[in-house]
């Protein structure tokens, strides 16, 4: 009997034991592509079997030099299993790395590590190859369950397309290049990803979509729901092949639940409408070709090519020789008057010019950008009389005639007054022997009628305030030196110029966002949105100019800023994100209530930071 029951309590010992080892932690680490090309974004997933119940562990993950951690997501599944009467519950926890890979060659990903019980579970590693180049738009689904919705299924029915009017044009021609979406799903939280900053090219905005509008467009025997999303005027500074590196656009799609029919026909209820997966894509990288400007340019050519006017006037025509007068040039036109220079001054000996000031006022008349430049010179006349002002000469490149032209403004007539004349003054001599006259009214005399004199014991040296004047030029000395050494601090320390300057910037934006409360909910948005994700770049020192939400989750939490405080990021990056594309947004209250939310957050974030 005793036998019988010490092999009952040895087999029950066992039974737990083996339950306890299939509870056990265990990590693996997988990548959605082992072949992707260099800037393209890729996934890599980290799943973790945990007992249900248990706390879910934050995984860390190792990435060699030169690749770029962009966002994070999470999903469970739950599975149950019954061993001799037994139940248990195991969870298996998808955490969804995406991943940037900057240079070629091919590099070791991992191991995953996850704390657990005072013990380092480690994963295997993964390799993966980065390319200079695929051939094809690269799309990447940021989820862990993209078997059920391909890769391929994602590329054939959602691709970001990137246009330009032209290939190859001169340098400081206008270029359009435009960015259209073609989608095939309903898809959802549109929103911008990694923007460029096109180097070698002087950039202005021309369009950029607050909403998705959506009209039908048939490819390659396929309907799309197209979408304009941004157009951009770029002007090439330098010549030569120039490439133009693409936008990244990130959106959600739903997941496909079921197979597609024989018939190849989508089914309405394929489609699962409480789940989805993120998706990110890009279109290819362009080539320009940037023609230099053909020689033989006029002396008057300062740069500007499209189509000009110019006109000259003066504030004033009746002037005195010697007084200052304000010539005003005026060029306008179809083009890039940002980078037109000087035009040439007349060469006249009748007045002499000082260097103008320049204001530049551009629009954007359909897709073309125009401008006005004003020069106002500061000319004073040497001459007097009938004064002429020969013309300013301005040249400009037209690119359509392929030739330059020259323009020169009509002449001005002066009347300009002579300068009063200096009055000189004769010094006569007395003749010998005369009396010098006493005339009190041209000569102040010593008074005799003062009836006493007082005694001024109360020497300047021994005053107080004295000394106090004489120390004043070295306490100012001191605090220029100290204003100079801070100065040269926050030159050298970008991070620390921007840091400081993060509070103020934030205002002006937030009360930009103000003024349009009562306006254009999208523009609103988009500006509360701007004001919280500069701010976030600015004081953690950040190249881009906007942070996504996932981006913004990584950064506070390396800077170890509450949970709640992130989470309440995240929520507010993500609601102007949606309320930025999706029609009907919320009304004037509600934006009062994020524009004062949004002034404690970042109160909160400055101090945390």
């Amino acid at each position: 009997m005793v036998t019988s029951m010490h092999r009952r309590c040895l087999a029950l010992a066992l039974l737990l034991t083996m339950a306890g080892s299939a509870r056990a932690l265990t990590v693996q680490l997988s990548a959605d592509r082992t072949r992707v090309g260099v800037g393209d974004v890729f996934s890599v997933t980290v799943a973790m079997t945990i007992e249900d119940g248990a706390d879910v562990p934050t995984p860390g993950l190792h990435l060699p030099p030169g690749f770029d951690l962009m966002g994070s997501q999470s999903s469970t599944s739950t599975s149950i299993s019954i061993v001799n009467g037994a139940v248990s519950q195991t969870r298996t926890v998808n955490v969804v790395r995406t991943v940037r890979g900057n240079k070629e060659g091919t590099f070791t990903l991992g191991p995953a590590e996850v704390e657990s019980g005072g013990k380092k579970v480690r994963s295997q590693n993964i390799r993966v190859e980065i390319v200079k180049e695929l051939s094809k738009p690269r799309t990447t689904a940021n989820s862990a369950r993209e078997s059920v919705t391909t890769q391929r299924e994602i590329e054939d029915n959602l691709f970001l397309k990137a246009t330009t009017d032209r290939k190859s044009v001169y340098v400081g021609e206008q270029l359009l290049l435009s960015y259209d979406l073609y989608s095939r799903y309903q898809i959802q939280n549109p929103r911008f990803g990694v923007v460029p900053s096109y180097a070698g090219f002087w950039v202005e905005k021309v369009f950029e979509a607050s909403r998705l509008e959506q009209r039908p467009e048939v490819v390659n025997g396929k309907s799309y729901n197209k979408s304009r999303l941004k157009q951009m005027a770029l002007f090439p500074t330098v010549p030569g092949v120039q490439k133009l590196s693409q936008m990244e656009f990130v959106c959600d799609v739903p997941i496909r639940s079921r197979r597609r029919s024989v018939f190849d026909v989508d089914d309405f209820f394929s489609w699962d409408p409480f789940r989805s997966q993120q998706v990110t894509v890009r279109a290819s990288d362009l080539e320009i070709e940037a023609r230099s400007l053909p020689g033989g340019a006029p002396r008057s050519f300062s740069g500007g090519v499209g189509v000009f006017s110019i006109s000259a006037r003066a504030a004033l025509t009746k002037v005195t020789q010697g007084d200052p007068v304000t010539i005003i040039v005026v060029v306008d036109g179809k083009g890039n008057v940002h980078g037109i220079g000087d035009p040439a001054r007349p060469a006249t000996n009748d007045f002499k010019f000082y260097n103008p000031k320049g204001i530049v006022e551009t629009q954007i008349q359909g897709t073309l950008l125009s401008g006005v430049k004003t020069f106002e010179y500061v000319a004073i006349p040497t001459a007097s009389g009938q004064v002429t002002l020969p013309p300013f000469r301005f040249a400009y490149f037209d690119p359509k005639k392929e030739r330059y032209q020259e323009l020169q403004t009509e002449p001005i007539l002066f009347e300009v007054s002579p300068a009063e004349k200096t009055q000189q003054v004769r010094l006569m001599t007395a003749p010998v022997g005369s009396a010098v006259q006493l005339i009190g009214e041209d000569i102040r005399y010593i008074k005799a009628d003062v009836p006493a004199l007082e005694s001024q014991t109360n020497y300047l040296h021994r005053s107080g305030l004295f000394w106090s004047f004489q120390a004043l030029p070295l306490l100012s000395l001191v605090a220029a030196w100290q204003w100079r050494r801070r100065q040269s601090i926050l030159e050298g320390d970008v991070g620390l110029a921007r840091k400081r300057r993060s509070r103020s910037e934030a205002k002006k934006r937030l009360s930009g966002a103000r003024s349009l409360l009562e306006s254009d909910g999208a523009l609103f948005y988009a500006e509360i949105h701007r004001a919280l994700s500069a701010f976030l770049a600015d004081r953690v020192n950040l190249d881009t100019a906007e942070l996504t939400s996932a981006q913004a989750k990584e950064v506070l939490r390396a800077q170890s800023v509450k949970s709640s405080t992130v989470h309440e990021v995240v929520s507010v990056l993500d609601t102007c994100d949606f309320a930025r594309f999706a029609p009907g947004t919320g009304g004037s209250a509600d934006r009062v209530t994020l524009l004062s939310q949004v002034e404690t957050l970042i109160d909160a974030l400055e101090k945390a930071t």
